[in-house]
């Protein structure tokens, strides 16, 4: 069978455009599977920020780059149309590390089965990558106790909403960054945070100081740059910064660390990077947990649920101007609301 894949054609220089994508025929998988591998129609893709590093020339061994011709990687999910892998028979809904393509081969083992009563919208947003890397950050990376204060940049986010929510349940006093007054009132009067910062209007260095009046204990940055700066300036001793993302840098404006460094050292500051993947182990634990938060309405969630394959460069660039609200997904088949069983 054919399809489509969206292509790489040139390299990002400076803000992201659409153009730099370019969809083609997917050409068809002639051979037959080899021994544990599956097929997959993929028929959703997950936006997320970090993918713009994945543009970039290889050179961080740490994460990965695509090639100028190729299709463009994403985590994905779709429907096994044929199987060598007798654990992952034909029918069964997965997700997996993907491309921007109709159909895909892989190891089976290298896909997450999806429960048959979940949807895959679902097992991608509500139970997926950005909740969980939320829930890490603020549980296992920062620590946070109660009664300490958080910071949450980027907080209006896919992630940084729940960490807001997280903070808060967790009996923290939570303000959160992020761009424009509804998204300062959706954190306030919606998420429940203590007080909301609006980087576009208010100098950082001034607006943390003012709401965050004993200081920072543990800073959730999904941002960088100038924002990092300003957090770092405000941490309490021994306080722990979580390096989330850098989406400040991401689309050409270059990263960098804080300026102040020598306050990290006299403060016994901790920074940390960390990816879900370094708590696969604990996986079910928070979606469990996630789950009793959802059920109970104690955690809101926002999807922003897109559609059309040949959309997806536009939608993607949405994420860099700050036009979604809620984890980004882009479905290509409406079947990717409902669940299997």
């Amino acid at each position: 069978m054919t399809g489509q894949q969206m292509i790489l054609s040139r390299r990002p220089e400076g803000r992201l455009r659409p153009d730099i994508f370019t969809v083609q025929p997917q050409p068809p998988m002639a051979q037959p599977l080899a021994p544990g591998e599956v097929e997959v129609a993929l028929r959703l893709f997950l936006c997320a920020p970090t993918m713009r590093n994945w543009m970039d020339p290889p050179g961080n061994s740490l994460y990965p780059s695509v090639g100028l011709g190729e299709a463009m990687l994403a985590p994905a999910g779709g429907r096994i149309m044929a199987s060598a892998d007798p654990d992952r028979p034909v029918g069964a809904d997965v997700t997996c590390f993907g491309r921007w393509q109709s159909r895909l081969r892989l190891p089976g083992d290298e896909t997450v089965l999806v429960p048959p009563t979940l949807s895959l919208v679902d097992a991608m947003g509500r139970f997926g990558i950005n909740p969980l890397t939320a829930w890490f950050g603020i549980r296992l990376v920062g620590l946070l106790q109660p009664g300490e204060t958080l910071l949450v940049s980027g907080a209006a986010g896919s992630v940084g909403g729940i960490a807001v929510q997280l903070g808060r349940l967790l009996g923290a006093r939570v303000v959160g960054i992020a761009g424009g007054p509804e998204k300062c009132r959706w954190l306030t009067e919606v998420a429940g945070a203590d007080a909301a910062i609006d980087y576009r209007s208010e100098s950082l260095p001034e607006a943390i100081a003012r709401t965050c009046p004993n200081g920072v204990d543990v800073f959730f940055d999904n941002v960088g740059g100038d924002t990092l700066d300003a957090a770092v300036n405000e941490m309490n001793r021994l306080g722990r910064i979580v390096l989330c993302g850098q989406i400040a840098g991401y689309d050409g404006a270059g990263m960098r660390g804080p300026a102040n460094m020598m306050r990290l050292i006299y403060g016994g500051i901790t920074m940390r990077g960390f990816l879900v993947g370094d708590f696969a182990a604990e996986w079910e634990t928070a979606r469990a947990e996630l789950k009793t938060l959802y059920d109970s309405r104690a955690l809101i969630y926002r999807d922003d649920l897109r559609e059309g394959f040949e959309q997806l460069p536009q939608h993607f660039c949405d994420l860099f101007e700050g036009r979604n609200n809620g984890t980004l997904l882009v479905m290509t088949d409406a079947a990717a609301r409902e669940p299997r069983a």
